[in-house]
């Protein structure tokens, strides 16, 4: 992080201490998570299991009868395969004021856009923390001033995000690595300011009877790094490039009885004539069944297709792919739920990834986490033909306390 930034913020938190009536909390979670590939790794023989134990800490504080709030929350994992995931960030370090219909935020903060399941195509203020899991769901903290306001039109939302955050990617010793170890240590930019350049964004939302309707654009430093420019296919090892783009995206979701209907589109230009500019969507549909058999349990079953213009020149998985889930909640007291999915790739016919997750809260203050991923493919141009003798079982265990 620049000095300058930080200095900022400090600078904001230090002239609101003196308000004395304030409300205070910390709380946090600590999993211990044991991680095992069944296959065998015929390439590079690396361990079947995987050990790590992950901290997530959260401070609130809140004064001014409300109109201002600082949220800290630090995070750590300790793992005992790759060294690339033993890490720790700051998600969130952010000082909020309120006033009557506009909000003002300045920090590392946390942002999410987006209405899909099986990617969100929008969502780009954060960068991807790539060690945690292979999903993309876990993102860093992201240096920014916010600032939004509201009213009838609908809500507006400006960045001004003064620092780029580089990806990171699982190291050497990781079965999840997709067959090449990528240098976090060194990047390549398109900018001359590399990761001080600064990037905009911004965001216009509002809700039309039952359509929920985002607009959004970007402008910066592309969030995706890629990793197939400087491949030395000798070293079989990568240095990531990240390239100046443009992007606009529109995030669509209809509310209608048991139904959600789901739309997630982006255009994205890049800077340089050596990237090709292209068009991608995801389009979706949801229903719950709400009591099902005369229960209290709610099952929604979801579907959702990924279409990139680039087709199997895409760099995500989901350019000509078909999704399709369940969702169970149970409704119980210990907040139990599990979540399945299937992902078929329509240009590789034997390539599919399934998923499951499972949680339960027990004791009061602990949860069981189960997660089941599974990959198939047999061709090696499909992008998921390096973790195919990669397929794992998780599961830990998670302690609250405040």
């Amino acid at each position: 992080m620049t000095k300058y930034f930080f200095t900022l913020v400090v600078c904001c938190i230090l002239l609101n201490s003196h308000y004395v009536k304030a409300q205070v909390s910390w709380d946090g979670s600590l999993e211990l998570e044991q991680r095992y590939f069944w296959e065998a790794d015929t390439t590079t023989g690396l361990a079947s299991g995987q050990t790590s134990a992950r901290l997530e800490m959260e401070f609130f504080k809140g004064w001014n009868n409300g109109d201002d709030q600082i949220v800290f929350e630090p995070f750590a994992r300790l793992d005992s395969q790759d060294d690339e995931r033993s890490h720790a960030d700051i998600r969130q370090l952010i000082w909020t004021h309120y006033g009557s219909n506009w909000e003002f935020s300045i920090g590392l903060g946390k942002v999410f856009w987006g209405v899909t399941e099986s990617q969100h195509l929008v969502d780009i203020i954060n960068q991807t923390d790539g060690v945690e899991n292979i999903d993309g769901e876990d993102k860093l903290g992201q240096p920014m001033l916010r600032y939004q306001t509201f009213n009838n039109y609908g809500n507006f939302d400006f960045y001004l995000l003064p620092y780029f955050r580089t990806r990171t990617f699982a190291g050497a010793d990781s079965r999840l690595n997709g067959g090449f170890v990528v240098n976090n240590d060194e990047q390549q930019f398109e900018s001359s300011k590399g990761e001080s350049h600064i990037d905009y964004a911004f965001r216009y939302d509002n809700t039309f009877g039952d359509w929920g309707v985002g607009l959004s654009w970007f402008d910066g430093t592309s969030r995706e790094a890629d990793i197939f420019r400087l491949f030395d296919p000798t070293t079989l090892s990568s240095t990531p490039y990240y390239a100046q783009i443009t992007q606009f995206g529109a995030d669509v979701q209809v509310t209608t009885d048991a139904w959600l209907l789901k739309l997630e589109a982006i255009e994205r230009n890049f800077d340089e004539t050596i990237s090709q500019d292209y068009t991608a969507a995801t389009i979706g549909a949801e229903y719950t069944f709400v009591g099902v058999f005369g229960s209290v349990y709610d099952i929604g079953v979801l579907a959702e297709y990924s279409w990139d213009e680039r087709a199997e020149n895409a760099t995500s998985p989901f350019q000509n792919d078909l999704f399709m889930g369940a969702r169970l909640a149970l409704n119980d007291i210990n907040s139990s739920d599990l979540l399945f999915g299937i992902s078929s790739d329509f240009d590789f016919s034997n390539s599919r990834s399934i998923f499951l997750e499972a949680s339960t809260r027990f004791a009061t203050a602990f949860t069981a986490n189960l997660e089941i991923r599974y990959f198939s493919s047999d061709d090696s141009q499909d992008l998921l033909f390096n973790f195919r003798d990669h397929s794992f079982i998780q599961l830990g265990v998670e302690y609250f306390f405040d």
